[in-house]
C-alpha cells in the first residue's frame, strides 16, 4: 500500500511541483503565474483581488496560494489543501484526495507482471514429489515482514488473529517438474491456517496461501491441503473470542467479501467472516451458527455487480440479517492498483480511514424483516411495522422510483436485472401481499401490514429514487439492442451477444422496449467494398436468407422492366444506379437503426417513388414504402402519424404518446400539402411536443426520436436548409397496382412477390431470425463507413423530373406545350417577358406574377427533351445559362427570355452540357 505523504510527492513530482493542480483549478492566474506580484481572485465573493501565487522555496515541495482576504491563520493552501477545499473535502478525507489527483495525473502505483514476482526455483522433482500436493513451509512469525500490502494500519496482531503466517516457500509439482515459489522484499506470500473437524469427529488443518502482488488476480489464492465444501474463514477467531469473553455474544460480526476486508475490519475494531466467495451465499444453518455468537449479522458486499447480487440475494432468503451497503460516491470513481474500480470494504477504508466512518458505515446497515414482534405478559403477540425496513425489502425486489425528467413528475418503476418497467402502488403492495401469503406469515402480521399507512400510495412514497439508471443503447461508434434471449451489441467491427445473466449492470432497458424475437448468430448477408469510382459495391451473400434484404433489393431495381418485360440487359448505367439506389438504403436502414445523434449528421428520411407521372396529383404509391418503415419497428420503438389530412400540423396533440424512448416517428401517406417545415424544426434541436390532460414536455435532443417520411408526392421546397435536414430515397415501381391509368401487364404486391405477409403473423421465426440479422448487417455497414461517407444518395434523376413537374403544375406544362412547340415560332426568339406572361395569364384560371411564371418556365425547359435551355450564354452574354437578360429599349432595361430548341444546338454550335442545380 502506497504512503499517502509518497504518494503525493510523486503526484507533485508529475505536476511540477503542484503548479499544474493549482493553474487547473483556477485556470484565470495565468498571468500571476509570470507575474508573482500579481493578484488574482480566488473566492469568487470578494471585490477586490486578494490572493497571490508563491513559488517552492527551500525545504517546500509544491507552490502555494496565499489569499490575504481569509483572515489571519486562514487562506494558506499547498496545492492538495486548494484541491481539498475546491472539493469541499474534511481533512479525514485526505487519502481520497490524494488518489484523486493521482489518477487524474496518471501517477497512480500499478502492478505488472515484469515488477510484480516472487523468486522463482525449477528443478527435476524428487520420487517423493511426482504427484504430490503444495508443500509449503511457512515462518516462525511476521515479526520484520513488510504488512503494508494488507492496508494502512495493519499489525502483525491484527493477522495472527486470523491464523496468517508468512511464507518461507511454496513448492508446486507440475508433471516431473517441481516450481520453488519464495518471497522477496517486494513480493510477500502469506498463509492463512484454517483448523476445522472433519464429518468423523477428527481435527483437520488447511492452508490458504495469498500472494497480495500478484499481477494475475485468478492466481493470488492456492488452497493447501483438503478444504472442507462448506468452510466459513474466521469463525475459529469468532469462537475464541467468545469463549475468551465469558461466552458473551458480540455486538456485531461482520460477514465480508475476503480475508483482506476481515483484517482491515479487525484494524478497525470489528470482527469479520467471510465465505469462498460472494456467489456462494450463507446458508440458514451457516446463519444459525454464526447467531450463537453475536447480536447482529452484518453483512458488507461488495459493489460491483456480482457483490451487488450476492448481497441481495442473501438479504432477501435470510431477512433477519443486516446489510451495510457502500455506494460509489463513498468509492469516488477511482480505481485500485490494478486499475479496477475500487469495491470493497478494504477500499473504503483505505478512501475513509477513520474509525468513525467504519462506525458510520456499521450503523448503515439495515434488514429485509419489517415487522417487529411485541409480547406482553399474557404472550398475546403485537406487530409493528418498520417503515425503513419495509422500504428495503421492496427495493431489494426492484421497486423504486424514478423521476421523469421530460414530464416532471415522479413515477414507480420496478427493476429486474437490467429489464425496467413502469408499475403502480397498488402492484407494489399486490406484490408484498403474495409475498406475505407465500410465506406463511401470521394472518394478524399480514392484516397490520395491509392496513398500514406506511405502504405506498399514489400521493405519497419514501421508496429510493433511481437516478442511476442508464437507459442509453448507442454511442457514436456502437449500437446495443435487448432481444428475447440476449443482449446485442453492433459495431463496424462485428456483432457480439451477452447472456443477460452475464451483463454488468451499468445499463438498463425498459421492458416494453425489449424486442420480441430472440438473436441467432449469422453470417454477414452482404459484404461492401468502395471501388475505384469512389462508389461502395455491394456483394450478396449466395445464401443470404433474409426475405426483407430481398425486398430491398426489389425496390431498389429501378430499371426491372427493361429485363423482366423487354428481355434486355441492362447497361453499366442503368446497374450503377439501381446498384446506388440498394447502397443508399442498406446505410440508412443502419442511420435509423443507431440511436446516436449528431446535429451534424440529424437528417430526415424521405422515401419518395422514382416513376414520372404526369401531374402532381397523380401519384404511384404501392411500391413498398410503408412497408421499409414498418419492418424498422421490429427492432425499433415507433410512433406512427396518419398524414394523410392536410391540416394534421394543426393538432396540438398529435405527438401525445411520443416519449424520450421512442426511436422513430413515422409520418406516412403525407398529403400532397403537408407542412415538411413544421416537423423539420424537431429534426436539429430538442423534441417539443404535448400531451391531453398534461403539461407540454420537452425531450432533449440525445434523447429525441428520429424522422421518416413516406410519400406520393414531391418535395416542392429545395432551398440549401431542407437539403441538410433531409436523407432522400428512392422506390421503385417494381410493386405496382395496375388500373386503366397505367400500362402495367399485372398487379404485384409483397405478399404476390413472396407468396405470404413479411413480418405477419404467420412469419416463422427461422424468417424473423434472418431479417434480423441483416437489419444489424446493415448497422454494421453504416458503422464502418467513414462518416463523410455515410449519407449515401441513390440516383435522383427521376425523382427530379417528379419535382420538375411538381412545381410546374399540370396547367402550365399544357400551355406551354403548346405555347413553345417545335413549329410554334416562340423558340429560338428574342420575346419579351411581359408579352409571354400576359399571353398566358389570358389563358390561365389563376394569374401568375412575373417571378413565379419565371420559375415555371425554368422548370419547364429542364424537363421538355425538345428545349435545351431558357437563357443560353452565348445569347445572352450572361454569366450563366438562365440567368436574367435584359436589353435597353429607350433608355430603358426591359426583360427578354430566350428559348433554345435541342435542334438549334445540334444544328449550330454545342452548346455546354450544364448540370441540373438540385
Amino acid at each position: 500500500m502506497t504512503n499517502n505523504n509518497d504518494l503525493l510527492n510523486r503526484v507533485y513530482d508529475a505536476t511540477r511541483s503542484g503548479l499544474d493542480i493549482i493553474t487547473d483549478l483556477l485556470p484565470a492566474i495565468d498571468d500571476a503565474v509570470i507575474n508573482k506580484k500579481k493578484a488574482f481572485r480566488l473566492r469568487s465573493d470578494e471585490r477586490t483581488p486578494s490572493a497571490y501565487l508563491y513559488t517552492p522555496k527551500d525545504g517546500d515541495s509544491c507552490w502555494h496560494v496565499k489569499d490575504y482576504g481569509m483572515g489571519e491563520g486562514n487562506g494558506f493552501f499547498s496545492p492538495i489543501d486548494l484541491y481539498m477545499w475546491d472539493r469541499g473535502y474534511r481533512q479525514e478525507q485526505f487519502r481520497m484526495a490524494v488518489e484523486e489527483l493521482a489518477e487524474r495525473y496518471g501517477v497512480q502505483e500499478q502492478l505488472s507482471a515484469s515488477a510484480n514476482r516472487p523468486d522463482l526455483e525449477q528443478r527435476e522433482a524428487r520420487a517423493d514429489e511426482l504427484g504430490a500436493p503444495p508443500r509449503i513451509k511457512l515462518r516462525e512469525s511476521l515479526e520484520g515482514l513488510d504488512l503494508s500490502c494488507w492496508g494502512d494500519g495493519i499489525k502483525a496482531e491484527h493477522l495472527e488473529t486470523y491464523g496468517w503466517h508468512g511464507v518461507d516457500e511454496l513448492a508446486i509439482t507440475y508433471g516431473s517438474k517441481v516450481t520453488i515459489r519464495r518471497p522477496t522484499p517486494s513480493y510477500p506470500i502469506f498463509a492463512q491456517k484454517c483448523d476445522y473437524v472433519d464429518q468423523q469427529g477428527l481435527e483437520q488443518t488447511f492452508y490458504k496461501v495469498y500472494e497480495p502482488k500478484n499481477y494475475d488476480k485468478a492466481h493470488r489464492f492456492l488452497i493447501v491441503g483438503r478444504k472442507p465444501q462448506n468452510y466459513i474463514y474466521g469463525l475459529s477467531a469468532v469462537r475464541r473470542m467468545f469463549n475468551d469473553g465469558g461466552e458473551v455474544k458480540l455486538p456485531v460480526l461482520l460477514l465480508v467479501s475476503g480475508g483482506s476486508d476481515a483484517v482491515t475490519a479487525l484494524s478497525k475494531g470489528y470482527l469479520g467472516v467471510w465465505l469462498d466467495s460472494e456467489v456462494k451465499g450463507l446458508t440458514e444453518s451457516d446463519y444459525t451458527t454464526l447467531q450463537k455468537y453475536c447480536k447482529r449479522l452484518v453483512n458488507i458486499p461488495d459493489i460491483d455487480p456480482t457483490g451487488i447480487k450476492a448481497g441481495t440475494r442473501l438479504a432477501l432468503s435470510i431477512p433477519n440479517i443486516y446489510t451495510s451497503w457502500m455506494t460509489e460516491e463513498d468509492m469516488g470513481g477511482l480505481h485500485d492498483n490494478r486499475g479496477r474500480r475500487c469495491k470493497d470494504l478494504r477500499d473504503y477504508c483505505r478512501l475513509h480511514p477513520a474509525k468513525k466512518d467504519m462506525d458510520r458505515l456499521v450503523r448503515r446497515a439495515i434488514s429485509a424483516r419489517f415487522w417487529w414482534e411485541n409480547k406482553d405478559q399474557d404472550g398475546h403477540v403485537e406487530y409493528s411495522i418498520r417503515r425503513t425496513s419495509l422500504d428495503y425489502f421492496l427495493e431489494l425486489n426492484g421497486f423504486f422510483t424514478l423521476h421523469d425528467e421530460t414530464r416532471q413528475e415522479t413515477v414507480y418503476i420496478r427493476v429486474e436485472g437490467v429489464k425496467v418497467s413502469r408499475t403502480t402502488a397498488s402492484r407494489a403492495i399486490l406484490f408484498l401481499k403474495g409475498w406475505m401469503k407465500k410465506q406463511g406469515l401470521p394472518q394478524d402480521l399480514q392484516d397490520k401490514v395491509l392496513r398500514s399507512r406506511d405502504l405506498p400510495s399514489k400521493n405519497v412514497c419514501t421508496l429510493r429514487e433511481r437516478a442511476d439508471l442508464d437507459f442509453s443503447k448507442a454511442t457514436s461508434t456502437s449500437q446495443r439492442f435487448y432481444f428475447r434471449n440476449c443482449i446485442v451489441d453492433v459495431t463496424a467491427e462485428g456483432i457480439s451477444r451477452t447472456p443477460y445473466n452475464a451483463a454488468d449492470g451499468t445499463k438498463h432497458v425498459w421492458e416494453k422496449s425489449i424486442i420480441e424475437h430472440s438473436y441467432t448468430e449469422m453470417k454477414p448477408q452482404f459484404s461492401a467494398s468502395k471501388g475505384k469510382d469512389e462508389r461502395y459495391h455491394i456483394v450478396v451473400a449466395e445464401d443470404a436468407p433474409s426475405k426483407f434484404f430481398r425486398f430491398v433489393r426489389n425496390t431498389s431495381r429501378l430499371h426491372w422492366r427493361k429485363v423482366d418485360e423487354q428481355g434486355q440487359a441492362l447497361t453499366d448505367e442503368e446497374a450503377a444506379q439501381e446498384e446506388q439506389s440498394l447502397v443508399s438504403k442498406l446505410c440508412n436502414i443502419g442511420y435509423l437503426l443507431h440511436g446516436f445523434k449528431s446535429e451534424s449528421m440529424a437528417w430526415a428520411t424521405i422515401l419518395q417513388d422514382s416513376t414520372l407521372s404526369e401531374s402532381e396529383e397523380d401519384c404511384n404509391g404501392r411500391s413498398g414504402k410503408s412497408f421499409y418503415l414498418k419492418a424498422l419497428s421490429a427492432l425499433l420503438n415507433i410512433f406512427p402519424i396518419e398524414a394523410r389530412a392536410r391540416h394534421i400540423t394543426e393538432n396540438r396533440f398529435l405527438f401525445d404518446g411520443v416519449t424520450a424512448d421512442t426511436d422513430l416517428i413515422i409520418v406516412d401517406e403525407c398529403n400532397r400539402n403537408l407542412d415538411f417545415d413544421f416537423f423539420f424544426g424537431k429534426i436539429t434541436g430538442p423534441f417539443r411536443g404535448e400531451e391531453k390532460g398534461n403539461h407540454p414536455f420537452l425531450i432533449p435532443f440525445a434523447q429525441s426520436p428520429r424522422f421518416a417520411f413516406g410519400t406520393n408526392y414531391v418535395l416542392k421546397k429545395h432551398d440549401p436548409s431542407t437539403e441538410g435536414r433531409i436523407w432522400p430515397l428512392v422506390f421503385s415501381d417494381y410493386y405496382h397496382v395496375m388500373t386503366d391509368k397505367n400500362d402495367y401487364r399485372e398487379t404485384r404486391s409483397i405478399r404476390d412477390d413472396f407468396g405470404e405477409e413479411l413480418m405477419g403473423t404467420d412469419y416463422s421465426e427461422a424468417d424473423w431470425q434472418a431479417d434480423l440479422s441483416f437489419m444489424l448487417d446493415c448497422l454494421r455497414f453504416y458503422l464502418s463507413l467513414p462518416k463523410s461517407d455515410r449519407k449515401q444518395l441513390p440516383p435522383l434523376h427521376q425523382v427530379e423530373r417528379r419535382e420538375l413537374m411538381a412545381s410546374m403544375g399540370k396547367d402550365f406544362k399544357e400551355w406551354a406545350d403548346d405555347y413553345f412547340s417545335a413549329d410554334s415560332g416562340n423558340l429560338d426568339r428574342e420575346i419579351r417577358q411581359s408579352e409571354v406572361l400576359a399571353c398566358y395569364n389570358a389563358e390561365a384560371s389563376y394569374q401568375l406574377k412575373m417571378g413565379s411564371f419565371t420559375h415555371k418556365l425554368k422548370d419547364y425547359c429542364l424537363l421538355s427533351d425538345h428545349i435545351h435551355c431558357l437563357n443560353p450564354v452565348e445569347i445572352t452574354g450572361q454569366k450563366k445559362d438562365g440567368n436574367r437578360w435584359n436589353r435597353r429599349e429607350g433608355g430603358k432595361l426591359v426583360p427578354y427570355y430566350y428559348v433554345q430548341s435541342a435542334k438549334a444546338l445540334t444544328e449550330g454550335m454545342q452548346h455546354p452540357q450544364h448540370e441540373l442545380p438540385f
